[in-house]
């Protein structure tokens, strides 16, 4: 049973993705062999744009705070967010008890990390979640592109410490990969809320507790033909294309590699786990869950032992001062 919950507007549409019928219909039973009752996720939200959320059912979709918010979201005030879950916290927690009648091995509680919703509202939930169900809490957070304004950068800078620590292990995604390469926003978090979405659909949740309890994680998610390819074919193109977060010259502690398929058609295993020793100075872990004749891999890899994340956000504070007339002027000259 993979139990979520989604706070503010980005970690509902996590939420969202789990219960659109065509992917759940035609992904999970595909790519995970699951259906029927596997999910169930609650979606938490200050903003009436929760009620487009209609594949969610009506009674996992949660307004609160509609006497300060107005139904119009935070406006990125963290403090605000903090206040309305607080206070709306037994509204929020109704829902989650009605989703989750039977207590499962693990919460995932996803959020933007940068609005007020979100990264306010986080740390209580996931608080009063491990007091009511005594089981671990692992964070989702996607991290926002500098692109998206310096408030969201700055409560992602400022809140990034207290929303990790109210949680037993954290996963990370990055929008700055995706705009970095040129997408737009909203493009970006459509394709993080996918890879997201393949990734904890298909990987088990008890493995994913096990390796990202207590660690800082990151993750990716490929899914391919099954054919003879090798393990440091498949290394290289996860790093370079399906890790939504800059791991290139930083410290990392391991590498997980998953695969879900027919094992026969991989290869290299040695020499991939070399390859990640010299190139991340990390060891290679293997879990394979063989699938005979299976037409596809399903390939996920958990990145643990990130550090210093808020460092990715760190931007200068003192805003420049505008120019007068004349120094444009001047600026526009140029030495001969």
């Amino acid at each position: 049973m993979l139990s979520l919950v989604g706070i503010g507007g980005a970690g509902s549409r996590i939420v969202e993705s789990f219960y659109r019928k065509d992917i759940v219909g035609s992904i999970i039973k595909r790519i995970s062999f699951r259906g029927g009752d596997y999910v169930r996720g609650v979606a938490i939200d200050t903003s009436d744009n929760i009620t487009a959320l209609r594949a969610i059912p009506a009674e996992n979709r949660v307004l609160i705070g509609s006497s300060r918010a107005k139904g119009h979201g935070t406006g990125g005030n963290v403090e605000l967010g903090r206040k309305i879950v607080e206070e709306e916290i037994e509204l929020a927690m109704n829902a989650i008890r009605r989703a989750n009648y039977e207590k499962p091995e693990v919460f995932f509680v996803s959020a933007g990390i940068g609005g007020g919703t979100g990264t306010g509202g986080l740390p209580v939930i996931a608080r009063r979640i491990k007091i009511t169900y005594n089981v671990p809490v692992i964070g989702v957070l996607v991290l926002p592109s500098k692109s998206e304004g310096t408030l969201y950068v700055k409560n992602a800078f400022k809140n990034f410490g207290t929303v990790a620590k109210s949680v037993d292990g954290v996963i990370c995604a990055d929008n700055s990969v995706l705009t970095n390469r040129g997408e737009d926003i909203l493009s970006s978090y459509r394709e993080i809320d996918q890879a997201i979405f393949n990734f904890l659909s298909v990987i088990e949740p008890y493995e994913i507790k096990r390796i990202a309890e207590g660690n800082m994680c990151a993750i990716g998610f490929m899914r391919t033909r099954s054919s003879h390819i090798s393990i440091k074919d498949i290394m290289e193109k996860m790093f370079r294309d399906y890790v939504y977060f800059n791991v290139e010259n930083k410290k990392i502690k391991g590498v997980y590699l998953i695969i879900y398929g027919d094992m026969n058609n991989v290869y290299g295993h040695e020499f991939a786990k070399g390859f990640v020793e010299k190139k991340y100075k990390a060891e290679l872990e293997y879990i394979f869950k063989d699938d005979p004749n299976a037409k596809y891999l399903n390939i996920g890899l958990i990145i643990t032992g990130l550090s210093d994340i808020e460092k990715e956000f760190e931007i200068k504070t003192e805003e420049k001062k505008p120019l007068s007339e004349l120094e444009e002027l001047l600026g526009d000259i140029k030495p001969l």
